[in-house]
């Protein structure tokens, strides 16, 4: 068994979605320049505008998976576990408003 680090995991999928953003801005690009061409009246390969199609949509699935990969391992690093989390600094601070009305209804530090 192989244990990455979350910093490492993470790393990476920044990483990857920065590869696929830049993938997808070439594939915008490219879409754009065929729909130019498509106003002009030029003639357009269908089989080229079918593959670009096909790539944008792999792209974009991709970069879905990836962004859910990346939340995923940022709820790991929160310490949330499936839809639920504890907020420590919260709860603490409940905590201390409820001991500070408690010294003062019940009159702690006075001497009897």
């Amino acid at each position: 068994m192989i244990l990455v680090h979350i910093e490492e995991e993470l790393s990476r999928l920044e990483h990857e979605r920065e590869r696929i953003a830049v993938l997808l801005r070439e594939s915008s690009e490219a879409l754009t320049r065929l729909l130019l061409q498509l106003e002009a009246g030029e003639g357009t390969n269908k089989t080229e505008a079918g593959k670009l199609l096909g790539d944008l949509r792999y792209w974009l699935r991709a970069s879905h998976e990836t962004e859910a990969q990346i939340a995923n391992v940022r709820r790991k690093q929160k310490g949330i576990a499936g839809d639920w989390a504890l907020d420590l600094d919260r709860a603490r601070h409940e905590i201390g408003c409820r001991m500070a009305r408690l010294r003062r209804c019940c009159g702690a530090g006075e001497v009897s």
